[in-house]
């Protein structure tokens, strides 16, 4: 099994097994020191599997600190991967205060296996 992991502004899942995105692919936020550090945004998770995966899963998406530690509760949940395989994606609301500027990372797993990671690297911005 694969997973790919997706962070933007906000996202739609649909019923056909297609997602909406709006400004996908944040990997850096740029927030000035005297604001308050919030992340917000949506999680895109794609989990890919051969036929002989089929069936019921679970997942747990986890946001660590730059020093490693979990930040908040784990997101937790399950899909279903088809009879003849294929791609299903967990499409999920974020909102986090972070305790500083650093590398911030999302790992997912599935079945307890960790499958993909995206980093969100939070720097101060100039000016």
């Amino acid at each position: 099994m694969l997973a790919t992991i997706l962070v933007a502004d906000a996202a739609r899942a649909h019923p056909d097994g297609t997602f909406s995105l709006l400004r996908g692919g944040i990997d850096r936020l740029n927030i000035p020191r005297d604001r308050q550090k919030i992340f917000r945004g949506s999680i895109v998770v794609r989990f890919t599997a051969d036929p002989h995966e089929a069936g019921a899963h679970d997942f747990q998406l986890v946001f660590t600190s730059p020093t490693g530690e979990v930040i908040g509760k784990a997101i937790e949940g399950q899909f279903q991967i088809p009879d003849h395989g294929g791609s299903v994606q967990a499409v999920m609301e974020f909102q986090q205060t972070l305790p500083d500027y650093g590398r911030y990372r999302f790992t997912v797993s599935a079945d307890r296996e960790p499958l993909a990671e995206w980093t969100v690297d939070v720097i101060e911005a100039e000016g």
